[in-house]
């Protein structure tokens, strides 16, 4: 029986143009029976070769779950930027998607090309990028990804921020707070962790050092 996952591969593949056999050489099968037999439900895929398939087919792991209609991180023919409008970050380190980690603040020795566009007009130096390590908000965020970060120390309720609590744990989360409430709750993606809520001390431990406002995954 098809699934949401096996139409929306099949749907997204003759978007762009592709053939079963191109898809197929994309993703390392030997033939195009393969592909076949995924588009028509006979064949289940795990969840990183979902991850395969949505890197391959240039939208979301959600896109094609059904999660979302929105064709999140989708890449068109013209999403195309000339050299002279892209600015070379240095990828600062790691911040975990899950918890209990720290930002490793080593530099990872890569350079990240982020499109002037994304920088919404402010300098270079109001921005850092940071590698992201575990599964906590698959998959919006996936082990692996480099994401483009603004540096503040707030953020409004249910933005996407790296914050640090406990003292010096560091965490990729949802943020979700009302004003005026003693608490801060970290949401993750991933229905597979649960939600952290912070209040009282270990509140006042708690500060937000970047706003997550892009995401950079290299296909």
């Amino acid at each position: 029986m098809k699934s949401k996952l096996s139409e929306r591969i099949k749907e997204r593949r003759i978007m762009l143009g592709l053939s079963q056999d191109a898809l197929a050489k994309r993703l390392g099968y030997t033939s195009r029976s393969s592909i076949a037999k995924i588009e028509s439900g006979v064949n289940l895929l795990t969840q990183p070769r979902i991850e395969d398939f949505a890197n391959a087919l240039m939208v979301s792991p959600a896109y094609l779950m059904g999660w979302t209609d929105e064709l999140n991180g989708a890449v068109e023919p013209s999403n195309v930027y000339p050299v002279e409008g892209i600015v070379a970050f240095d990828e600062l380190g790691t911040v975990r998607a899950g918890y209990g980690g720290c930002i490793d603040e080593i530099p990872t020795g890569k350079k990240v090309d982020i499109p002037v566009s994304m920088l919404k007009g402010r300098p270079a130096s109001e921005y850092f990028t940071l590698k992201v390590s575990g599964n906590s908000m698959y998959p919006k965020l996936l082990d692996g990804d480099t994401i483009l970060c603004l540096r503040t120390d707030s953020v409004d309720s249910g933005c996407l921020a790296v914050v640090i609590y406990d003292g010096q744990d560091a965490t990729v989360k949802k943020v979700n707070y009302v004003n005026g409430e003693d608490w801060l709750e970290l949401v993750p993606a991933n229905p597979e962790y649960e939600t952290k809520r912070l209040s009282g001390y270990d509140l006042e431990q708690c500060r937000v050092i970047g706003k997550v406002v892009n995401l950079i995954r290299e296909l």
